[in-house]
């Protein structure tokens, strides 16, 4: 395990309480940091503080918000203003499944608002103090689908893009401030958000990973490489489809793969 305590000793993690963000908690607190959690529901974040204080001995503070609001953004920083943060880890996120035209406005507004503003910004906001300090790390999580076309996910797979691509530049940009950043880009995760879209993985020839096996990947790459993407299938077509395939190749491949897993 890369062990994280060089930071400091706060990490704040969004959607910590279900999927992989709460393997990252679990990780991070085994570790030895203090955890701010960030989610919306507020018994589950409560239930969840308590089990990691009983379990690890560590302080956990907890922030309900909902990071589809910029009013819910406001809150994680309003929240915090006490506290120094070492490892930020903005891991929530929220996707729609089908046709673009189909989904409503207010919902791809949502979307941009979790996927992408919100990481940015708590990025900017906390990354300022790391750089001060010349110490801190980041870890983004993006997605597979950020490493190519998504039909029928266009959205979130363009969401997911940004972060690989704000994450990249701030990889290298804060190296030398200091700052380790690194990008998650799990594949199909045996989450509750991967189990909401019905997406038939097995017809699409992927294995469902665990979240503790993600999060452990995600952060032993930080401070080691830029790009973490767990398990040898997702490494093989994050590769395939991002550099021996044209972009029109693998947005073809893609959609002949969604069509038989959502049936379209």
């Amino acid at each position: 395990m890369n062990s994280l305590k060089r930071y400091g000793q706060w990490a704040l993690v969004t959607g910590g309480t279900s999927g992989i963000g709460a393997a990252i908690v679990q990780q991070l607190a085994q570790d030895g940091l203090n955890v701010v959690m960030v989610a919306r529901d507020e018994n589950a974040l409560k239930a969840h503080a308590k089990a990691l204080q009983e379990s690890t001995g560590v302080q956990v503070r907890t922030v309900s918000a909902d990071l589809m609001t910029a009013d819910g953004l406001d809150q994680v920083m309003a929240a915090t203003q006490d506290l120094t943060i070492d490892v930020l880890v903005p891991c929530a996120a929220i996707e729609t499944l089908g046709l673009f035209v189909a989904s409503s406005a207010e919902r791809h507004q949502q979307m941009v608002q979790m996927n992408v503003i919100t990481p940015m910004r708590l990025a900017r906001h906390f990354g300022q103090g790391m750089s001060q300090r010349q110490r801190g790390a980041i870890l983004f999580v993006s997605s597979l689908s950020g490493w190519m076309p998504q039909p029928y996910m266009a959205q979130y797979g363009a969401t997911k893009s940004y972060i690989m691509g704000l994450a990249a530049g701030l990889h290298f940009e804060m190296k030398d401030q200091g700052v380790d950043v690194s990008v998650l880009s799990p594949g199909p995760t045996d989450t509750p958000m991967a189990k909401a879209t019905g997406i038939d993985f097995a017809s699409m020839g992927m294995s469902i990973m665990s979240p503790q096996d993600v999060a452990r990947c995600g952060l032993n790459a930080l401070g080691r490489q830029l790009d973490a993407v767990p398990g040898a299938r997702n490494k093989m077509m994050a590769f395939m489809m991002s550099r021996l395939m044209s972009r029109g190749m693998a947005g073809r491949m893609f959609k002949i793969m969604m069509s038989k897993a959502i049936k379209v």
